[in-house]
């Protein structure tokens, strides 16, 4: 509870002292870390400020993940649904008790505010316990893994989606090589030590580190790899797709979750009051960084002029800073590329649609990657050729 002095200041005791201390993550096969060359990691608030290391994983070390995995699925997948289940709940229940140590992490490695954190964790946990209730519901049922899949999670849910993937395929059976994104080693790495802390078997769970194009050229081809689930760019599902589609024999399970544009559709009878705060909750929360994100806003003219200058004046109250301090309504994404992408997108909005408003950053959070809110006023939908993942709001009117 954030409004709880009490419970505040032992989060923000906790998250200080997680803070200090430098992360180091390496790839974890059989329950051992891999160690590699050491890769520096920058908070995403801060470039300059060195938040830790991690290191990637080898070929002969992916090999390994693979050979270990596929040996170790059938004796997974005979222990039953309910014995899966039993420990998918262990991993909810250390997750709820390292709940500000995990806000930290992901707060300092991905830009996440409090607020997101909580909400980070408190869905990573729903996903174990959701998963528990699953597999329980398959105990009479004669259902049983494909064998080994690889998980490859984003960076814009670092923890909830990473665990999400691989607690439901551990529930069913399977035996999982996860690949997290390359922005966010640590929180995974973490998230992987409670799975294996929870008693789910080190040879059933493999951690690898390293760029997709290296694992996914080792892994998607070789017919061990019996399933893929992929949250990311559409772009990247369609190589994945294809790269199974060459492969013999029958279709191999892809489950990919990708962007798009979602709308929202206000008409007169809306109240203006609601639609503001909808807007900002799912366009500018979370940086805008969200595959359910709001990017364009269908308006009826008769209430328009009215309900963006209600929003314009909301945003005023925004604060864009440090996502770990609680006066923080918004943090950066997730780093210079994205910044510089955005950005490129809002100058582009400045010449070609209507400027509405936006949130102002102070000149002393000039070292991150911080794109503060912007709403603009387009003519057609045809003027946005891809989905801009970030904190800009498009708005046409009908």
């Amino acid at each position: 509870d954030l409004d709880s002095p009490l419970e505040t200041s032992q989060l923000l005791s906790s998250i200080a002292s997680t803070s200090a201390e430098l992360l180091l993550s390496h790839s974890i096969i059989d329950g051992q870390p891999i160690e590699g060359q050491l890769q520096p990691s920058y908070n995403p608030a801060d470039n300059s400020q060195l938040i830790g290391h991690y290191s990637k994983a080898d070929n002969q070390s992916i090999e390994q993940a693979l050979a270990s995995a596929t040996a170790a699925q059938p004796s997974w997948d005979q222990q039953g649904s309910a014995t899966r289940a039993d420990l998918l709940n262990k991993v909810a229940d250390l997750l709820e008790r390292d709940c500000s140590q995990l806000m930290a992490v992901v707060s300092i490695e991905a830009g996440r505010t409090l607020d997101d954190g909580i909400s980070e964790v408190r869905e990573a946990i729903d996903f174990c316990r959701y998963y528990a209730l699953q597999a329980k519901a398959l105990i009479n049922g004669p259902v049983h893994g494909h064998g080994v899949f690889l998980c490859i999670s984003p960076w814009n849910f670092p923890l909830a989606i990473f665990v999400g993937q691989i607690a439901a395929a551990l529930a069913a059976g399977n035996t999982v090589i996860a690949k997290p994104a390359a922005q966010t080693p640590a929180i995974a790495a973490t998230a992987v030590r409670l799975f294996h802390e929870a008693g789910v078997p080190t040879a059933a769970l493999h951690l690898v580190l390293g760029s997709g194009s290296q694992i996914g050229q080792l892994l998607i081809p070789d017919s061990r790899a019996a399933g893929i689930a992929f949250t990311g760019s559409t772009h990247t599902a369609q190589t994945i797709n294809q790269q199974l589609a060459q492969r013999p024999g029958g279709p191999i399970p892809f489950i990919a979750e990708t962007g798009g544009q979602n709308c929202m559709i206000v008409d007169s009878t809306a109240l203006p009051e609601q639609v503001v705060d909808d807007v900002i909750t799912s366009a500018f929360e979370s940086a805008g960084q969200r595959c359910s994100a709001l990017r364009v806003m269908f308006i009826q003219d008769d209430i328009a002029d009215n309900t963006l200058q209600m929003l314009a004046g909301a945003m005023l109250s925004m604060t864009a800073g440090d996502p770990r301090e609680l006066a923080s309504d918004l943090g950066p994404v997730i780093g210079r590329g994205a910044q510089t992408e955005l950005q490129a997108h809002i100058d582009r909005m400045h010449r070609e649609a209507k400027f509405i408003a936006k949130v102002e950053l102070d000149s002393s959070h000039s070292n991150g990657s911080y794109v503060t809110p912007h709403v603009f006023e387009i003519d057609s939908l045809d003027q946005l050729t891809e989905e801009v993942f970030g904190p800009v709001l498009h708005v046409a009117t009908f």
